[in-house]
């Protein structure tokens, strides 16, 4: 018992002790205890300033920065990161942290996202790299691959500018830096652009001096006589694009030299030696422009054949006024002359007509194209539309990967209307009736097809569309996106002229053979009482299974037509196609070439042997038009447009093959002969003499005829009778 009364008493002491001692206090967070924030930098840029609890620093090579902190709750707000210049030409601003600085608190690094923006200069130079003053430039617009416009007028080009050059982006494995790059939309020179639409890109991070090149061309113009082969005019007056009157005498030698003239749309007229019509000049490359002067004595010339024929006129509604003729007209029978008539009047005028055309100058100074080696294709052209598949899908970037080639327009963007323009004028002049667009509905390439629109329809140019029911790895799109698409183009442009080919716009839906007959009968039901929809079938099977379309466009670019049966296969196709009553759209293509995409196959050009070939074999399938593949897929190299490697051969190839005679690009050459009647100045004054001839002529036969009708058969005799001269 004293035992456990001893143990008790300790016992007690120490509950005491512990009821009476304060708890023990909890340990502080980690966060709330000072320590060493570590920053990184993206992108890595030295002297970037830091500043928190009163220190300071500042970033090193690496981009890095340690920085004490008395604690870490609440970071954000003490945390300033500030906007200052790096360097003479570079300034950071934040942009963003990944998360939040307070993760600093266990040693790990803090990403700091910066916004750089950098000094950039430019300067100015032709084609030949000469420096063009920046006076003659009125103004600049820069975009960004971000969409930002930067418009630059008067003072402003000519001090540095402060651009974006990077912003950062979160990605998996945190802040990634992501460099800008601008696009020259537009430098405009005497009220017109002198430049292709993005067709120069510049990265401010890899150079802060820029050289734009703007496109000046050396021009020389001289006129002619219309009718006879001589100098005419002493000079001319050239409008520009902003109204501006510039009027230059021609030289000794009867012409005069531009030597830098702004790309673009002008009005010519020729000062003095007669009468001359303002005439639209599209100046696109250095050439001659001819230019032709109606003279007095051409005036003169005109003048006597109206009179002319007036007599003539005259003559004939007046008998008793043909009797000085009479004596004439024995004489003549005697010498064994042809006998005049009152009538051969007009046909002096008529020959006198002839004989000013045929001394009509041939045309401008320049060449005309040497005709094709080859020999004529052996049947004649065919009636068939002709229409050439064009993509809309080229961004600057574009032409920097598998392309072996590139436009004689320089690496452009689809959405410059210009260079739309230009294309449609090449295909017209070589024979091409419409452009099978490559579409699918989103907001970039709607844009660019109603500007395609615009310039179609102001050309008179047609277009079908080849709706692009793949994504990029060339799966099958949904079947509602189909359906919703196919409605989206037949309500904006089911009733446009542009489109009207066949009637109602053509649709060829690539991918339609990746669906089941089923599939396609349901997603083109709707769409059909506005639209033809073709297929894209590779087969005869698969034309049988889709007989619901109102067609096919096979394309076809990787045949060999001088090594592979394509013949045989495209007559069986078209067979297959029109049992069904379907239209058939048969692939021609000048080569093809798959190596810069990974593949392997290719097909020589051959100089346009195979152009001709597929030709042939395309048109023997009894055709309802031709799909030229293509005007502009350079990376299977099946183009046609103009290049760099090939110039305009295949172009003058197909406009031989389609019975054209004049030069492709004749469109684009403004040595083109034409006024503001859409006529040669001489074919529409031939025109309007006719026009002053035949109307009275016709008139007056038509009443003289009427009168014949009117009168009894008698008084016809009689009337004759009293005609006929008295032999005494």
């Amino acid at each position: 018992m004293t035992a456990a009364r001893r143990l008790l008493l300790p016992l007690l002491l120490v509950l005491v002790g512990v009821l009476l001692t304060p708890a023990a206090v909890t340990a502080a967070p980690r966060s709330a205890l000072p320590g060493t924030l570590h920053l990184q930098m993206v992108p890595p840029i030295r002297g970037v300033p830091v500043a928190v609890d009163g220190n300071t620093g500042r970033s090193d090579a690496k981009g890095r920065v340690n920085i004490k902190v008395r604690n870490f709750i609440g970071l954000d707000e003490r945390l300033k990161v500030g906007s200052a210049s790096v360097s003479a030409d570079r300034k950071v601003v934040l942009d963003r942290f990944r998360g939040s600085v307070d993760h600093g608190v266990r040693d790990r690094i803090v990403e700091v996202g910066l916004r750089t923006i950098r000094r950039i200069g430019w300067r100015y130079i032709d084609r030949f790299e000469s420096p063009v003053p920046v006076e003659r430039v009125t103004s600049m617009r820069l975009r960004s691959n971000t969409g930002e416009i930067i418009e630059l007028a008067g003072d402003q080009l000519t001090k540095p500018l402060w651009l974006a050059e990077s912003r950062t982006q979160q990605g998996p494995r945190g802040l990634t830096s992501k460099r800008l790059y601008y696009v020259v939309d537009a430098v405009m020179v005497d009220g017109t652009s002198v430049v292709n639409r993005a067709g120069q890109k510049f990265v401010p991070w890899d150079r802060q001096s820029w050289v734009v090149q703007l496109l000046f061309f050396k021009v020389s113009f001289t006129a002619s006589d219309m009718f006879f082969p001589r100098r005419a005019g002493t000079g001319i007056q050239l409008t520009r694009a902003d109204g501006r009157v510039q009027r230059l005498r021609f030289g000794p030698d009867g012409t005069v030299l531009v030597p830098d003239l702004p790309r673009g749309t002008y009005t010519l007229t020729v000062r003095g030696g007669g009468l001359s019509f303002g005439r639209p000049v599209t100046i696109s490359r250095d050439q001659e422009v001819m230019l032709t002067v109606i003279s007095v004595i051409d005036l003169s010339l005109v003048v006597v054949g109206v009179l002319g024929v007036a007599v003539g006129l005259v003559l004939l509604g007046r008998p008793h006024l043909r009797r000085p003729f009479r004596a004439l007209r024995s004489i003549t029978r005697r010498a064994g002359r042809r006998r005049w008539r009152p009538s051969a009047a007009a046909g002096l005028v008529l020959v006198l007509l002839t004989a000013a055309a045929a001394s009509l100058p041939a045309g401008p100074a320049r060449a005309a194209p040497a005709p094709p080696t080859t020999a004529a294709p052996a049947s004649p052209p065919p009636s068939v539309p002709v229409l050439a598949y064009y993509y809309i899908w080229f961004n600057p970037t574009s032409w920097n990967r598998a392309k072996s080639d590139y436009p004689v327009l320089g690496r452009y963007s689809s959405d410059d209307e210009e260079i739309m323009r230009r294309h449609v004028r090449m295909a017209k002049a070589a024979g091409i009736t419409g452009f099978l667009v490559s579409w699918k509905h989103t907001e970039q390439l709607d844009e660019r097809l109603a500007e395609l629109v615009e310039v179609a329809r102001a050309e008179s140019f047609r277009l079908g569309i080849v709706y692009q029911g793949i994504d990029f790895s060339r799966k099958p799109l949904p079947l509602a996106t189909v359906r919703t698409d196919l409605a989206v183009f037949a309500d904006r442009y089911a009733a446009d002229p542009v489109f009207d080919i066949f009637g109602r716009p053509v649709v060829i839906w690539n991918g339609s053979d990746r669906y089941s007959a089923t599939e396609v009968a349901d997603t083109v039901r709707q769409a059909q009482r506005k639209l033809q929809v073709l297929g894209t079938a590779k087969s005869v099977s698969v034309v049988n299974g889709q007989s619901v379309l109102d067609g096919q466009a096979y394309y076809w670019s990787s045949a060999d037509p001088l090594a592979d049966r394509s013949r045989d296969k495209l007559t069986a196709m078209s067979r297959a196609v029109h049992l069904r009553g379907g239209l058939w759209i048969a692939p021609v293509s000048p080569g093809f070439d798959a190596r810069q995409i990974g593949g392997r196959r290719e097909v020589p050009r051959r100089d346009g042997e195979t152009l001709r070939a597929s030709f042939a074999a395309a048109r023997l399938s009894q055709p309802d038009a031709l799909g030229i593949i293509s005007w502009n897929e350079f990376t299977e190299n099946t183009y046609v447009e103009p290049s760099e490697q090939w110039g305009s051969r295949y172009l003058e190839v197909l406009a031989d093959l389609l019975g054209v005679a004049p030069h492709p690009d004749a469109q684009l050459d403004s040595s083109a002969d034409g006024d503001d009647w859409g006529l040669p100045t001489w074919a529409a004054l031939i025109l309007a003499i006719g026009a002053v001839v035949l109307v009275p002529l016709w008139m007056y036969r038509r009443r003289r005829r009427g009168r014949t009708a009117a009168t009894p058969p008698t008084q016809r005799g009689a009337a004759r009778s009293e005609e006929a001269p008295t032999n005494h």
